[in-house]
């Protein structure tokens, strides 16, 4: 799914970009949310490991070794608003803690 929406946001961006409008997709990794947070409790309740190693196999591939607060994906996606950012199109911004997987 990601993958399409990265071809839409390109698609977009190229048809748009001649009306002054930019397209591009925020990509975060596992963010501390009540999504992962869920997701944590369910590995818990089905395998029986802690909430620790739970949380582990979401932080793995992190190279911060962190879950990304909601706060760094809400000022990535504010930026991308500003002017500053008028010339950022068709970008996947990745705010994922370096994540390249």
């Amino acid at each position: 799914a990601k993958h399409g929406v990265i071809g839409l946001t390109r698609a977009l961006a190229l048809e748009l970009a001649a009306k002054g409008v930019t397209v591009n997709a925020v990509c975060p990794g596992y963010t501390d949310t009540d999504i992962v947070r869920e997701s944590i409790d369910r590995i818990v309740a089905k395998t029986g490991r802690s909430a620790e190693a739970a949380r582990e196999g979401f932080v793995r591939a992190n190279p911060q070794g962190r879950l990304v607060a909601p706060d760094e994906v809400a000022d990535a996606v504010a930026w991308l608003c500003t002017e500053a950012a008028r010339s950022v199109n068709g970008q996947s911004v990745s705010v994922s803690g370096g994540e390249v997987m």
